[in-house]
């Protein structure tokens, strides 16, 4: 079994596969020109033009990368990429950082330098034309931060500096970790700017600078007041969305919309969690205003609530705690959504909806016609708020669903697990190493032949159900001389009822020359001589066994080998 491996290994394996199409577009000679073109264009949306005569790295470039010139500011830039995963782990050397800062004198120096690019060249004639006061040093690293040694030159280079020209010079890191952030923030709807009106709010209990909190409450037409326009997005980092009509749902309904019991609807429930970037409380009109937010626990509470509203039954005296909770740092806001929504007991595959992967899966998907429900019961609940437009039935896309298509189609090491243990293969540890090379097309063409394959085992099923109906033995071009022989037939095949992602990563392992008809009667035949050699074990079993998977594996192999030696011969 293959070894899980870390968060920044696997977004290693993503960035680089970018890294190579924009290296190749681009005809780069090197990973680390990519990724500074790759970095500066997601992240400060430099044109491809523009970064032509931004990038300056290569050839008598003096140790810069990049210059970015912003609101009287020169960004002064050095990237570097690992040329392995295993080198992400280390942390920028002094070296790296004298690079810089010789280029910067080289840069600002009235003698020029023997050795210097055309880009580098126009720098200096724009620093020598106008007033430029203010440098920053920018080390853009998938790697870990500056070693002590490197903190310790920088700093002193910069105070020399500033003792002998008076320029502002101010540097910044952006290591792996910021890197990741940057990337999961991209694909987060979490520009969600609300105020919210409240009774009551103190501050709660508070970590660093960065992690804050307040706990209060506010009356419940308030809340809902403050998210009446973003209710399609404000629950986007929760892991599921409202579930419908339940006994807990339909309680908080009634509650909240009685003469009596509305008045203490704030000792019956747990209240909202609001989580932001940054809370600004205005105590004088009872105020606070949230940037960049979400609510990531209550979604059931939210929608229940603004179902009593919308009936005209919710009662003014209807209030609910609430909790606001401000931090920046992106892996603790997941962390913090995980634990909230793991009280009670949902499952795993659900914690993979606030992925980056997926979340740009699901745009890339929306770009197609597809619906890739992201959240539980994501799709219904924003078609209720005619937020989207109605998919047909088979656009639309279970999150859980795709995943184990994908896998079953693109890793045979874990195709059995697909099939058989779904918790095992939504393994917090492991689904990010599995999908981390998820892509749209990857998925579209894994879903194509899984619905080719499900219409084959259709019929088979169609044709069990009847004393004769000769339509999938027609398929498999297979003769039955009687009814008894066509029953013996049929029975050899009974593997088929739940063989649907055994034939799928068959099918990704026949690689020959044919139509998929052609392939997937190959592998039918295929599974059937293997599944009943044994005939202790039960079709239904066979069809889950890690064993019967490989054997299949090797069967497919070896018949696109053989294929591929008799059209050699044939040449």
């Amino acid at each position: 079994m293959t070894q899980s491996i870390g968060k920044y290994q696997v977004y290693y394996s993503r960035i680089i596969q970018e890294l190579e199409k924009v290296k190749s577009y681009n005809s780069y000679q090197n990973l680390s020109k990519a990724f500074a073109h790759w970095y500066l264009s997601n992240f400060y949306k430099i044109s491809d033009t523009d970064l032509g005569e931004i990038i300056i790295d290569g050839f008598g470039d003096n140790g810069i990368d990049a210059i970015v010139r912003e609101n009287g500011i020169l960004k002064i830039f050095q990237f570097k990429f690992p040329d392995k995963v295993g080198n992400i782990n280390k942390q920028i050397e002094e070296a790296t950082v004298l690079k810089i800062v010789n280029g910067y004198k080289k840069l600002t120096s009235s003698r020029k330098p023997s050795r210097a690019n055309d880009n580098f060249i126009n720098y200096r004639d724009i620093i020598k034309k106008e007033s430029i006061f203010h440098y920053e040093f920018i080390f853009v690293s998938f790697t870990d931060n500056l070693s002590t040694n490197a903190k310790d030159s920088l700093d002193n280079s910069i105070l020399e500096i500033k003792d002998l020209t008076g320029n502002k010079i101010e540097y910044f890191v952006e290591d792996k970790k910021k890197i990741c952030d940057k990337l999961d923030r991209a694909q987060k709807n979490n520009l969600i700017n609300i105020d919210i009106k409240y009774g009551n709010l103190l501050p709660g209990y508070n970590v660093r600078d960065d992690v804050k909190s307040w706990v209060g409450f506010c009356s419940a037409r308030d809340i809902l007041n403050s998210v009446q326009d973003v209710l399609d997005s404000i629950f986007d980092e929760n892991i599921r969305n409202y579930e419908g009509d339940n006994s807990v749902n339909n309680g908080i309904y009634s509650t909240s919309s009685d003469d009596e019991e509305s008045k203490y609807f704030y000792f019956y429930h747990n209240g909202i969690v609001f989580i932001c970037d940054e809370c600004r409380n205005s105590v004088g009109n009872q105020t606070a205003s949230l940037y960049s937010s979400a609510i990531v626990n209550g979604c059931q509470t939210v929608v229940s609530l603004k179902k009593a509203m919308d009936d005209g039954i919710l009662k003014d005296n209807t209030f609910l705690p609430i909790r606001i909770i401000e931090t920046s740092d992106i892996d603790l806001r997941a962390r913090i959504t995980e634990y909230l929504n793991s009280q009670n007991k949902i499952r795993d595959s659900y914690f993979l909806s606030n992925n980056t992967f997926i979340r740009e899966l699901q745009s890339e998907l929306f770009e197609v016609g597809y619906y890739l429900e992201r959240l539980a019961n994501e799709y219904n609940y924003k078609l209720s708020l005619k937020k989207i437009s109605e998919y047909p039935k088979e656009k639309i896309l279970q999150l859980e669903k795709v995943i184990q298509i994908y896998v079953a189609y693109y890793n045979n090491e874990y195709a059995a697990v697909a099939k058989r243990g779904k918790n095992e293969l939504f393994d917090k540890d492991l689904i990010n190493e599995l999908i981390c090379n998820i892509s749209r097309e990857k998925v579209l063409e894994s879903q194509k032949d899984y619905n080719e394959i499900c219409k084959i085992i259709t019929m088979y099923r169609r044709c069990r159900r009847v004393e004769r109906n000769d339509e999938f033995l027609d398929y498999m071009n297979i003769t039955a001389s009687s009814l008894e022989n066509y029953v013996d037939v049929m029975d050899s095949y009974q593997f088929m009822n739940t063989a649907d992602l055994l034939l799928l990563n068959g099918i990704a392992n026949v690689n020959v020359e044919k139509n998929f008809d052609e392939k997937l009667k190959i592998v039918i035949n295929i599974c059937k001589d293997i599944i009943n050699q044994d005939k202790k074990v039960l079709p239904s079993t066979a069809t889950k066994s890690s064993s019967i998977f490989e054997k299949v594996q090797n069967e497919c192999k070896c018949v696109s080998q053989n294929v591929e030696k008799e059209e050699l011969k044939l040449c």
